[in-house]
């Protein structure tokens, strides 16, 4: 472990996030941070997993900050680093982000002021909207969850509301939250066999068996240092892998699901192929095969854990063509066969 930080009596936030070959985007991240307002309350805790470029060392020299700078010798995944970062942070509130976003000074002090107000209850979580870099479009600003265990906005790439707006909805992401440590810690983090993507999508879930509510908002607004996703094949195995363990812990009566996740299947096999990438799904579906023991035991221990069980009813049932990403989200083959696809659900 380094080090590399200034005297801070009293830390009441603790930035977060894992850091992997990013010293590009970690020379604006890293500025911005320095420009905050309050910074004497902040710390930043970087998980760097093992990086194979000079990112060490550009974190080791940046010493305007308050950083404590972990490093791996493997690379442990977004779920494993945060939850890592999260334990040896020393503030009240902790926020999980990417080493990729670009914040604004009055960060901080907006989303500490909205938490106190929102905050009728004992525990919430506030997930601040993000943008993408140079044209204002929605990257997260707030999300749905299907019971099918698709996560998704469906504003992306829409421009940004100019009006100020705070409403509750049923995902975080993963790179814009805000809670407290305690909070974080009390719903077991999040779930390392996830790796990486759609781990907050589980962490909501918990949240949701635990009735704490998400909130989400554009009073203030994060800036990611891309222009739109890009679904390569290392993300979409994650994020359609652990798609199925998102349902496989938290939904009940799997059995039910059955008709309406082969129907899906179906759809999503058609996609693959639009997309090429069906080599790719069906070696998820061989992990999933191969690994049906183990996921059998994720599932009694999630239950084992916490009661409560997600209903299929408090979760959406309409699914939208931005699951099909921007490129085929107007395809019109494929938005017929989802618009049957929604009748049978």
């Amino acid at each position: 472990m380094v080090k590399v930080k200034k005297d801070n009596p009293e830390v009441l936030i603790s930035i977060v996030f894992p850091s992997f070959n990013g010293e590009e985007v970690l020379y604006n991240n890293l500025h911005s941070i320095q420009n905050l307002i309050n910074l004497n309350e902040i710390e930043l805790v970087i998980i760097d997993n093992n990086s194979e470029n000079s990112t060490r060392t550009f974190l080791k020299s940046f010493k305007e900050l308050n950083i404590n700078l972990i490093e791996q010798k493997s690379n442990l995944g977004f779920a494993k680093a945060c939850n890592i970062g999260v334990l040896h942070s020393k503030g009240k509130f902790i926020f999980i982000t990417n080493q990729d976003v670009i914040f604004p000074n009055d960060f901080f002090v907006i989303l500490l002021k909205l938490f106190k107000k929102l905050k009728y209850s004992k525990d919430i979580i506030l997930c601040p909207s993000i943008v993408f870099l140079g044209n204002n479009g929605i990257n997260y600003f707030g999300a749905k969850i299907h019971f099918l265990g698709f996560s998704y906005t469906p504003e992306m790439y829409q421009e940004i509301p100019k009006k100020e707006l705070t409403f509750r909805t049923l995902k975080a992401a993963g790179s814009s939250m805000f809670l407290t440590k305690e909070l974080f810690l009390n719903l077991n983090g999040f779930d390392p066999y996830f790796f990486m993507y759609q781990e907050d999508t589980d962490f909501s879930l918990r949240a949701l068996r635990n009735n704490i509510p998400i909130f989400t908002t554009n009073k203030t607004i994060l800036v990611h240092q891309k222009t739109s996703f890009k679904l390569n094949d290392l993300s979409y195995y994650y994020i359609e892998r652990n798609r199925f363990l998102c349902i496989f812990k938290n939904l009940d009566s799997l059995k039910k699901l059955i008709p309406f996740l082969i129907l899906s299947e179906l759809l999503l096999l058609f996609h693959s192929i639009l997309i090429k990438k069906i080599k790719i799904r069906l070696l998820i579906y061989k992990y999933l095969i191969q690994n049906y023991k183990i996921i059998k035991k994720i599932r009694f221990n999630s239950f084992n854990c916490i009661n409560r069980k997600v209903k299929r009813f408090e979760l959406n049932s309409n699914l939208d063509s931005s699951i099909f990403g921007r490129s085929l989200s107007n395809n019109n083959i494929l938005n017929f066969l989802l618009k049957l696809l929604n009748v049978f659900i």
